[in-house]
Order: structure tokens, then C-alpha cells, then sequence
């Protein structure tokens, strides 16, 4: 499918956008789409100290700065960006997406107590309208299934260029190794044209882009919503059979 074509088949989606829970199976699992995304969010939470509200370990970016840059690429309706702002993450938000649909949602959900809502910008297929190496984090969220196989070396290579050395990227993704997801992807319609892809795919793909440091984790093997089993998830971080799983990769210094 075209860049165009995107666009036009996310901007069908966006005022009506729900996460996927007009899927009832994910419907059983969760009751908001913010549970499901803010088992993403706790993650990068706990991962990036500097983004945590208050006080807390580690640096805040270079000395000098502020707050980290953080860029979502393929924000879609600003979701990872909204609950991670609720959740009190303390980071200089921007997002990007092909569809100017989903960017004009995106603006209109941002809750005005959160603050201003972040800056948005319109992708031209693949490319976002930044400078080279301009944020600390790159996300790029339930994006990539959503890209033609042969485009994805695109992906790669703009996410590593937007990226300043020794940034972080964190690509979150449906696990096509757990049933109940395949299940839920081939019924949801927003995910019509969805290819799913394993962790191994985006290990090599951004590894024909430049220099990292990667590893894995999985998620989601409990129902998002109960509170008392996400140490079960955590303990389960190395199992490749959760309903997500994260890519982090470290970009080396040039």
C-alpha cells in the first residue's frame, strides 16, 4: 500500500479510534484502551529513571538541559504520549504520523490538564520533518505491522537518523507467537491489512541501519486491568509468549 494510502485508511479510523477494543475478545481482557497502553508506558517508566515524575535516579538528559526529548513516531491519536503524561512523565513530547486525521484526533483527545499538548507533525511516508539526532527517545508503538514489508528498511533507517547518538528507541509490537493475538489481529478491522512481525525482524532491520545495543523484553501476559499480577508479568519479562514485546535498542555514539 502506498504512503498515500495509509493515510487515507488511518484517517478513516481516526475519529472512531478505539485502540481495538471493538475486537470482544480484547474487550474481555481490558476495559480501556489505556490499560493496554499503559502497561507500555509503566515499562518505559521503569526503564528510563529520567523520565519518571519527581526526583528520581540518573540523569536528566545532558547537563544543562531539561527534560528529554521524546519523539512517538506513528503516534497515531497520541495515546503512549498521553498516558505516559499522566502517569507524570516528565519528557518534551512530540509525535509524528502519516495521517493528518489521526495527528487532528490526537490534538483534539490531549487533556487540557495535562498541560499543552504535544507538538505534531505530519510524515511524509517514512520521513519526519526533524533534524538529525534531535531527540533522546524515539517510540514507535504498533506501527510497524502496519508497514508494507518492503518499506520497513525505510522505517529503520529514519528512526536511527532522528536519534542522537547514544539515544534510546524502544519499538513496542504485537507478538505474532502468542494465538490469542493473531486471533484478535485478523478480526480487528483497523488491523485489516496488518503483517506482524517478530522481534528477530526489527533486531536485523535496525541492525542494517547503524550501530546498537539491543535486547528484548515480552509483556502482557496477564489481563492489563489487574493490578496485583503485573510482578507476574515482569517475572515473565524473558518468555517470548506475551501479547507484546519490546525492542530496546541503544543507538551508539558516532
Amino acid at each position: 500500500m502506498t504512503p498515500d494510502g495509509k493515510q487515507a485508511e488511518f484517517d478513516r479510523h481516526a475519529a472512531t479510534y478505539d485502540g481495538g477494543l471493538d475486537n470482544p475478545v480484547k474487550r474481555l481482557l481490558g476495559s480501556s484502551p489505556d490499560q493496554f497502553i499503559a502497561v507500555k508506558a509503566r515499562w518505559l517508566l521503569r526503564r528510563e529513571p529520567a523520565l519518571r515524575p519527581g526526583p528520581g535516579p540518573g540523569p536528566v538528559a545532558e547537563p544543562g538541559r531539561g527534560k528529554l526529548a521524546l519523539l512517538d513516531y506513528g503516534c497515531g491519536a497520541g495515546d503512549l504520549m498521553r498516558v505516559l503524561a499522566a502517569l507524570g512523565a516528565r519528557a518534551d513530547f512530540t509525535g509524528c504520523d502519516v495521517s493528518t486525521g489521526m495527528l487532528a484526533e490526537a490534538g483534539r483527545r490531549w487533556p487540557a490538564g495535562l498541560g499543552p499538548a504535544p507538538a505534531f507533525a505530519a510524515q511524509d511516508g517514512a520521513l519526519a520533518p526533524f533534524a538529525d539526532g534531535q531527540f533522546d527517545i524515539v517510540t514507535i508503538s504498533a506501527v510497524l505491522h502496519h508497514v508494507p514489508v518492503a518499506e520497513r528498511p525505510s522505517v529503520y533507517r529514519e528512526l536511527g537518523r532522528l536519534l542522537k547518538p547514544g539515544g534510546r528507541l524502544y519499538a513496542f509490537e504485537h507478538n505474532p507467537r502468542n494465538p490469542l493475538v493473531r486471533y484478535v489481529v485478523a478480526r480487528t478491522p483497523i488491523d485489516e491489512n496488518a503483517i506482524l512481525l517478530d522481534a528477530r525482524e526489527i533486531r536485523h532491520g535496525l541492525l542494517d541501519t547503524a550501530r546498537y545495543e539491543l535486547d528484548t523484553d515480552y509483556l502482557m501476559f496477564m489481563p492489563p486491568g489487574i493490578a496485583p499480577l503485573r510482578p507476574i508479568d515482569r517475572a515473565l519479562a524473558w518468555l517470548p509468549l506475551g501479547a507484546q514485546y519490546v525492542v530496546a535498542a541503544r543507538k551508539g555514539a558516532q
